[in-house]
């Protein structure tokens, strides 16, 4: 089952989502479409291209599952280092680009992230400076699950985030920064011998505990 958003709605600018929060809006649900329309003010319409440059961060390799729980937890812990990493590069290109993405996440998390690189693009929003994980933790690990799976808990540190709309105008103040790293925690499923993230979520106590 998908985790819900809190009522804040979670908009990722960077997972480092993740990972900022824009305190407005929620995730829409991710389009197919290759182009989208915007009204703009005493311009009428205009078309905005989706790019088709693959997104960098989605880079992965594959291998059969082991029973080595150390090193099944190690792929997944890149597994949700490439999701934060993928959302810091939406942010920053800005241009739509989903491709590649479905080769890191799955379910909820891979609609989560088309909806962030499509609101970036409808919004003209770009993001500067990087989200950072300051901690992982895996939790929750059954390898002898079909499909596998196991929950990573990830401390990520967004201080060095700002986002600029269409204007070149900084949104800092509008962004969620609590000033330490808060916690986020991913679901991770082994699909097409990868691990792949499926779920993401803020609990409500979302402090580090590390702090």
């Amino acid at each position: 089952m998908a985790p819900p958003h809190r009522g804040r709605a979670v908009t990722i600018v960077a997972i480092g989502v993740a990972i900022g929060i824009i305190a407005s809006g929620g995730a829409e649900e991710p389009s197919q479409a290759a182009t989208v329309t915007e009204d703009t003010q005493n311009t009428g319409e205009r078309d905005k291209t989706v790019s088709k440059e693959p997104l960098v961060a989605t880079e992965t390799t594959t291998a059969p599952l082991s029973d080595d729980e150390r090193s099944e937890v190690a792929r997944a812990e890149a597994a949700v280092e490439a999701v934060v990493a993928v959302t810091n590069e939406i942010g920053a290109r800005g241009d739509g680009s989903t491709v590649g993405l479905p080769a890191i996440a799955t379910g909820w998390a891979l609609g989560e992230l088309e909806a962030r690189a499509r609101e970036q693009l409808d919004l003209g929003y770009r993001q500067v400076g990087e989200a950072v994980i300051t901690r992982i933790e895996a939790s929750a690990v059954e390898l002898d699950a079909s499909p596998a799976t196991m929950t990573l808990t990830v401390c990520i540190d967004v201080s060095g985030i700002d986002v600029l709309d269409a204007g070149g105008n900084s949104l800092k103040s509008s962004l969620y920064n609590p000033g330490h790293p808060i916690t986020h925690v991913y679901g991770a499923v082994f699909e097409e011998n990868t691990w792949k993230i499926s779920t993401h979520d803020i609990p409500d106590s979302e402090e580090c505990a590390d702090s």
